[in-house]
């Protein structure tokens, strides 16, 4: 610690803080335009200048200037006045005064500060900058006339997201920043850039001229699309989430958001949400009151006794899943899941049998301080972006080792000295049962109070990394590598993502993936993290309340094939679309035909169309609740807008259907909360009250394993045949909401096959020409993207879109056949 005098406070801070952060602390105010507190400092406007005694009263900025002992700083003087005020005509000189028309007017940081320094004319002339703006793209609008050369976006892009689109490009007055070749701006659309700037450089499209910031009323809230449990803090008026404001005082994001996040608002406030119930009669659905709607579902439900079950999402609130499984319950079913059966099987089985927990061990900001991080699948990021920027920062800033064992590459194969472990599709599990034996055979694994040691030895005789890199197209070195980096860092972490698109080897990359955390020591270290990341914003949640399959209760899978046979002779979804986004659309449409069906849902989704109740729910943004995040931060949801027409939360549809049915539900979300904490394992000492801005982290910083043991994992085998398809996630989209947004939709609004140049060139293909997908099951076609980020004979496409039918030929890993189409 340092102590200092600032304007005549002594105070005592942290010997890493520049003086501008000692003076915040202290609550003195010193002016700056190009410091954020997660960008490195820079010092590039000058408005921040202060005097230093020890200095001879030279002025310095305080923003990249660290404080020592006994320092004496003046904040404010009439000399620092008026340089601050001559610095200000400066940036005045060529910078258009447009602010009647900005969307940044009210709160812009050039505008506020020209009135505090009184600003009123301008000693100097110059010419107003006349450059052309960027409208390019349909998410972000660039217009250089009014910047003020901060930097901050420059910094952002590449400190914070690892994508790097700007940069400042020639030199003295004619200064300015701009992308590669000076060209319209093509990106991630993350949208940190616009959040950074001071002034009306870099805005939101979406939002233009939508309301001035202070119409606005902000509600604070979490995020609905992935695991990674942002805070969003809505913009609203008129009943309409307008925009999405910046925060970097809550949560754990520190203000990072992702394009959906940022854009991906939208759906909430769409023309095409449900509104009323829905009812089928003479084959058609048609709208009909609460009470008829309940009374037909409560008839169906009823008339199918026990043979029924329940699948939800896992996008609803800890409250709302409480009431669905009390529901279940009631209805006297242990026919209970979530999101399709299988992708979490890596936490609730994989993790239970070898560490006795269901939940990542870490939390994400330790990750920023890693020395080594391993990432299962380069979709990592793609599926959790800002926790990828975690690692991004982590690779930047702390010069980690970065290891990802993909079977094509991805944004994290982009960061400096990556090194990517690119296999042959599906045989992850193989390179990490080589790291294992690395770690054995070499002496650098901790077995210390370990079980099933031997037998894990054993098991591993025929994956040495020799024999692995043979059958996997790796490295024999590079996995040699990655093991000892594992092994010898203080810190380290292992991130593997599940969801819907993810289901094949569930439960046994989540047994690996713990083996290698024990045999490294990282399970349970301070400091270090085995992360297994749910696709949806409450898919930890979800595992908390175990809403799975009873002792004799069915699977989602199997409660499908059951429904398909007319062994069950009903199913009630709950933010569920199985017809797009489950594996076998066969097994699903059989299953939905053949039963009564409840469907409850913010869209008439294909799924909806087949029901024969439908229910409208409300979306996150209209309900108040928790959700608890993937690295088990459990934060509060609330009411942003109200809901469109007759649209109801599903909590409060849930409590009907459990009164109708003769049980007790809670009043209010909050009796809810009180009742699963008691009954939920972590849950139990934590109340509403202790979830603030920052949310309340169940089990601790660190979570520690209840057991140690190593459980054999059997490799895969290599997919034989010309080409395979790989199914997965969008960076721009997560499940089928998404596609409801208009923000996701303006950036990727159509499925798409993706293929590597290679296999472009042998097809004769070029980007938008049709191919056709062929497998036992039936056929798919849609354009074509050509990339250079996919192998030889390995495709891709996303499972966002409905209107590909991609799981009529999907139903797990296997060759396809191609087609190009002649048009």
């Amino acid at each position: 610690m340092v102590n200092l005098t600032i304007d005549g406070k002594q105070i005592t801070v942290s010997k890493k803080a520049t003086i501008y952060e000692a003076a915040k602390e202290a609550g003195v105010h010193i002016p700056v335009l190009c410091y954020a507190k997660k960008l490195l400092p820079y010092g590039a406007c000058r408005i921040c200048l202060v005097e230093v005694e020890q200095m001879k009263g030279r002025l310095i900025p305080s923003c990249t200037t660290p404080v020592t002992e006994g320092m004496v700083v003046n904040s404010i003087s009439d000399e620092i006045r008026k340089v601050r005020k001559t610095v200000l005509e400066f940036l005045l000189v060529n910078h258009v005064v447009e602010c009647p028309v900005c969307d940044k007017g009210g709160e812009c940081d050039l505008q506020d500060l020209t009135y505090e320094y009184e600003v009123v004319t301008n000693r100097f002339e110059g010419e107003k900058f006349d450059l052309p703006t960027d409208e390019i793209n349909p998410l972000i609008e660039r217009n250089m006339n009014r910047c003020v050369l901060c930097g901050k976006c420059v910094r952002v892009c590449d400190e914070i997201v690892g994508y790097g689109s700007y940069s400042f490009i020639n030199r003295g007055f004619e200064t300015k920043i701009a992308t590669a070749f000076d060209r319209g701006l093509n990106c991630e659309f993350c949208g940190q850039c616009v959040s950074m700037c001071p002034v009306g450089a870099i805005l939101p499209r979406p939002f233009k001229f939508k309301a001035r910031p202070w119409q606005l009323k902000e509600v604070d809230s979490v995020c609905g699309y992935c695991g990674n449990g942002c805070t969003v803090t809505f913009g609203t008026k008129d009943n309409e989430v307008q925009t999405i404001r910046f925060n970097d005082k809550n949560g754990v994001n520190d203000g990072n958001l992702c394009i959906r996040g940022r854009f991906g608002i939208s759906y909430v406030n769409s023309d095409k949400r449900l509104t009323r119930p829905l009812v089928r009669r003479n084959g058609h659905l048609t709208e009909t009151s609460w009470d008829d709607a309940i009374q037909v579902a409560v008839a169906g439900l009823k008339a199918a006794g026990d043979k029924l079950g329940v699948i939800s999402g896992a996008r609803l609130t800890n409250e709302e899943l409480f009431l669905v499984k009390q529901l279940a319950k009631t209805l006297g079913t242990e026919n209970l899941d979530h999101s399709g059966g299988e992708c979490y099987k890596g936490v609730t089985e994989g993790l239970k049998e070898t560490l006795g927990i269901q939940a990542s061990t870490g939390t994400f900001p330790q990750v920023e301080h890693c020395d080594a991080i391993l990432s299962i699948r380069s979709d990592f990021y793609e599926t959790h972006p800002v926790f990828g920027m975690v690692v991004n920062q982590a690779v930047r800033n702390n010069e980690a080792k970065l290891t990802v064992i993909a079977d094509k590459r991805g944004k994290f194969t982009k960061l400096p000295n990556a090194r990517t472990l690119l296999h042959k599709p599906g045989l992850e599990l193989n390179i990490l049962n080589a790291i294992c034996s690395v770690l054995l055979d070499e002496g650098l694994a901790k077995t210390d109070g370990i079980e099933g040691l031997n037998e894990l030895k054993d098991a591993l005789k025929d994956y040495s990394a020799d024999a692995v890199a043979a059958a996997t197209g790796v490295g024999a070195d590079a996995i040699k590598q990655a093991a000892r980096e594992l092994a010898q860092a203080d810190n380290a972490a292992i991130l593997l993502a599940y969801g819907l698109p993810y289901t094949a080897y569930s439960k046994e990359l989540g047994t690996a993936a713990a083996n290698l955390a024990l045999l490294t020591g990282i399970a349970g270290r301070p400091g270090s993290g085995l992360y297994l990341c749910g696709e949806k914003a409450n898919s930890q949640g979800a595992v908390d309340l175990s809403i799975l399959p009873g002792e004799k209760g069915l699977g989602a899978q199997q409660m499908l094939a059951a429904a398909g046979t007319g062994e069950l002779k009903a199913l009630y979804l709950i933010g569920e679309d199985p017809l797009t986004s489950y594996p076998d659309r066969a097994l699903v449409e059989k299953a939905l035909e053949a039963s009564f069906l409840v469907v409850q849902d913010l869209f008439l989704s294909p799924t909806a169309q087949k029901a024969d109740v439908v229910f409208p729910a409300t979306s996150f943004a209209e309900k108040d609740g928790t959700f608890t995040n993937a690295e088990r931060r459990i934060q509060r949801l609330r009411v942003g807008i109200t809901p469109p027409g007759e649209a109801r939360t599903d909590f409060a549809i849930l409590q009907q259907l459990i009164q109708e049915f003769g049980g007790q539900a809670p009043a209010t979300s909050a009796e809810a909360f009180a009742a699963l904490a008691a009954e939920t394992p972590g849950y139990e000492m934590v109340s509403l009250e202790m979830l603030g801005p920052q949310g309340y982290v169940w089990g601790g910083d660190i979570l520690q394993p209840e057991s140690k043991k190593l459980l054999p994992v059997a490799g895969a085998v290599a997919v034989d045949g010309d080409y395979q398809l790989l199914v997965g996630s969008s960076l721009y989209h997560s499940g089928t909401v998404s596609t409801g947004a208009k923000g996701p939709m303006a950036v990727v609004s159509e499925p798409y096959i993706e293929l590597g140049r290679e296999d472009a060139a042998a097809l004769k293909l070029v980007d938008g020409d049709l191919l056709k997908l062929k497998a036992a099951a039936g056929e798919i076609q849609a354009k074509v993207k050509v990339d250079r980020r996919l192998p030889k004979g390995v495709l891709f496409t996303p499972y966002h879109f409905s209107q590909l039918e991609l799981n009529r030929i999907y139903r797990g890993q296997a060759a396809i056949a191609v087609e190009p189409v002649k048009q």
